[in-house]
């Protein structure tokens, strides 16, 4: 017989295992000396590997009690059955999690400092895919929170950090800053084309030349900002689309579903 360290070690376990396997009946050891020590045979080395994969594959300790008490042999498949689809189940969020991290770090990274307040014109070359939300009826902070919580609920909270283009879309002909506070929105979230967004719609941002402006995000400097798009609009004689792109500038949002600093842009027609 071997003493219960001796054991342990050809278990490939250890000893404390086996004094807790033995405390919940699990698995006892074939003799226990007067001196209170442990002694076990070599048979019961497949007993014991048996309870320890079993283990390792996730069932609990009343799990295994019952399956060794048990003489049906499907007891056992109809466990292994559950975690496999525990096992499956956390794959897959292993797999969409590998997926957001690899979508992170695979965005470009931004090498120079936005310049507040000062419009300029730029040139999308590529079309980007947007997930969006509803579309907004009062405007108010409430409802701002509540369109925000059921949009990512709906898209998946992970893609808060995939760091892909986020911002809002609004219906705002003129640059007009007074309509500004009551203009309807949706929120929107790049995603890539052909991504399946269930119950979301999605919308396209088309390429092009786009007079866009960077600004705070709180209502007065962004009216601000529409005013100065408005003026420089005017002075050179542009032709702009009636859809105001209010696009994030940094992943972390301080008010509104939005970051602090944000780029408004307009579509030259």
């Amino acid at each position: 017989m071997l003493a219960i360290q001796k054991f342990a070690t050809l278990a490939g376990t250890t000893r404390r295992t086996l004094i807790f396997y033995d405390e919940k009946n699990l698995f006892k050891p074939k003799r226990v000396a007067e001196n209170g020590y442990r002694y076990y045979d070599y048979d019961q080395l497949y007993d014991l590997t048996f309870i320890l994969e079993l283990r390792h594959l996730g069932l609990s300790i009343s799990e295994i009690k019952a399956l060794t008490q048990n003489a049906d042999p499907s007891s056992l498949n109809d466990n292994l059955q559950h975690v496999l689809g525990k096992i499956n189940a956390q794959l897959d969020n292993l797999a969409v999690l590998k997926s957001t991290l690899n979508t992170r770090f695979n965005q470009p990274i931004a090498t120079a400092t936005p310049v507040k307040n000062q419009p300029a014109i730029t040139t999308v070359t590529e079309t980007t895919t947007f997930c969006r939300s509803r579309q907004s009826v009062a405007c108010t902070e409430e409802e701002i929170a509540e369109i925000y919580a059921e949009f990512y609920a709906n898209l998946g909270k992970l893609k808060l950090v995939n760091k892909e283009d986020s911002g809002f879309l609004t219906r705002l002909p003129g640059s007009n800053a007074n309509l500004y506070p009551t203009a309807s929105f949706c929120i929107l979230k790049k995603v890539t084309a052909g991504t399946d967004t269930d119950v979301l719609p999605q919308l396209t941002k088309p390429t092009g030349d786009y007079v866009t402006i960077t600004t705070t995000n709180d209502t007065k400097n962004i009216c601000i900002g529409l005013r100065q798009l408005a003026d420089y609009i005017a002075q050179n004689q542009l032709h702009v689309g009636d859809q105001l792109w209010q696009m994030n500038l940094d992943e972390t949002f301080t008010s509104k579903g939005a970051s602090q600093l944000v780029n408004l842009q307009y579509q030259l027609q």
